[in-house]
């Protein structure tokens, strides 16, 4: 049986090739198939128009076309009248999902965005470097710029996913590109391999403090954390480590479900996410249970603008609950659920069809997250005018025909905007995180129980 798969989607980055910046949930079940339109269903008399648009063009255009072509672009189109994560995916396009939600593909393991330089030239950022993958190899590192794939100029590729469909290839394949580092350009071949990264890498930094990297949300994820952390002894309260930090910075999400069990392993009871849809309909919620919950130790979670969807979900829930302590930017903002529907030739529609909100109800749409403690971290990178680390990343709320938060008559929690004392401090950013630590103190620290 196939499985069913909600979609939440941020095209902001890709693990070559393998778009980052996505959610899925595959709750269970199989992939939608749209129902027919009724016969009787009036707006549907309006397609002979478009049939008859069809057939001129195919009799009459000055040079033969491709219908198949023709009908993609219309479909395109139709969607484009729609918010941004909506979206149509011809086979390959679809063929390219499916494959990121199996966790593996043929590819050099990069993470990437589509930038452009003040001249309006096109090329991909590296983000990231996938640790013995076929690019480190070759020697590409964080902060290079990749401006021509297989001889080919950024320019030439119509989108992100064209670029990424160019580099993916059969495992043993090689590819060629054309790198930026440090103002020198140079010209490599790697051999694609089976891209497989792990989800998760735990780092000890000493007395008993620990960082879990998590990179997204694909199938298995929450169990490669689960063991990660009964690896450090979490399980048993005479070993574990004094505190946890969740890195969840550049994480663009992933499978929902995944997202949920790595809330739920921090959890013991309550609200994880609910989904509403039209008029804020309640359309599900998931909730914790005790068991499998590790050890209560101090938790903190690494969020950043490009900390997307599942990632929200997961921060905003640990938020909610007091269980850790958010530290970071404010996060990119998408809480948008994207369900797929097949159209029978392998195509996709990926259509918006609910919302996501935290445990308190606050919607993340356009939202985002905001830390308790705002930190801007260049990660290696240069910031920008503004101490922006990631200046290419436009957020969801400025985004065009983006789903604004006061479309669904949902108020978010601001907490900066209405504090005093965050306003005393002024320009002094030193004063304001530590204020900011001690108003954060009473979320995160448990209250003594009186006797």
């Amino acid at each position: 049986m196939q499985r069913m798969w909600t979609i939440v989607t941020l095209a902001a980055g890709v693990v070559l090739g393998a778009t980052v910046h996505a959610a899925f949930a595959h709750p269970s079940g199989v992939v939608i198939e749209p129902k027919p339109a009724p016969s009787s269903y009036s707006r549907y008399r309006k397609l002979d128009l478009f049939a008859r648009a069809l057939s001129t063009i195919e009799q009459h255009y000055v040079r033969p076309v491709d219908d198949e072509r023709l009908v993609y672009a219309a479909v395109r189109g139709l969607v484009a009248e729609l918010d941004p994560h909506s979206e149509f995916l011809d086979p390959d396009e679809s063929r390219l999902l499916r494959e990121e939600i199996e966790g593996a593909f043929g590819g050099v393991g990069m993470v990437v965005t589509l930038e452009q330089d003040p001249l309006g030239r096109s090329a991909l950022r590296v983000r990231d470097v996938l640790p013995r993958g076929p690019a480190a190899r070759a020697d590409v590192r964080v902060g290079d710029r990749i401006v021509a794939i297989a001889d080919r100029s950024l320019g030439q590729f119509s989108d992100l996913q064209a670029a990424i469909l160019a580099m993916r290839g059969e495992p043993g394949t090689t590819i060629r590109f054309t790198v930026i580092s440090n103002g020198r350009e140079r010209t490599i071949s790697v051999r694609r391999e089976l891209i497989d990264p792990p989800a998760v890498e735990a780092r000890h930094l000493g007395e008993g403090f620990v960082v879990l990297k998590l990179r997204e949300f694909p199938e298995g994820s929450a169990r490669e954390l689960a063991e990660a952390l009964a690896r450090l002894g979490t399980q048993s309260h005479t070993r574990a480590p004094k505190g946890l930090v969740l890195d969840l910075r550049d994480n663009g999400g992933g499978l929902l479900d995944q997202a949920i069990a790595v809330a739920d392993l921090f959890l013991d009871e309550g609200v994880i996410v609910r989904t509403r849809g039209r008029q804020r309909t309640l359309l599900d919620e998931a909730r914790a249970s005790r068991p499998g919950t590790f050890a209560p130790v101090p938790l903190a979670v690494l969020v950043n603008k490009a900390s997307a969807s599942a990632a929200e979900i997961v921060a905003g829930a640990l938020q909610d609950h007091r269980r850790a302590l958010i530290v970071g930017e404010r996060t990119y903002g998408k809480g948008s659920v994207q369900a797929p529907f097949e159209l029978g030739d392998g195509s996709l529609l990926k259509l918006t069809i609910a919302l996501y909100y935290t445990p308190d109800d606050r919607l993340i749409q356009a939202s985002g997250i905001t830390p308790d403690v705002t930190v801007v971290a260049p990660s290696g990178e240069h910031l920008d005018r503004d101490g922006d680390s990631r200046p290419g990343i436009v957020p969801e709320s400025a985004q065009p025909r983006h789903l604004r938060p006061e479309d669904f008559g949902s108020l978010t929690r601001v907490p900066d905007r209405d504090s005093p004392a965050l306003a005393a401090t002024g320009d002094d950013v030193q004063l304001r995180v530590a204020v900011e630590h001690l108003r954060s103190w009473d979320r995160v620290v448990p209250r003594r129980k009186r006797g």
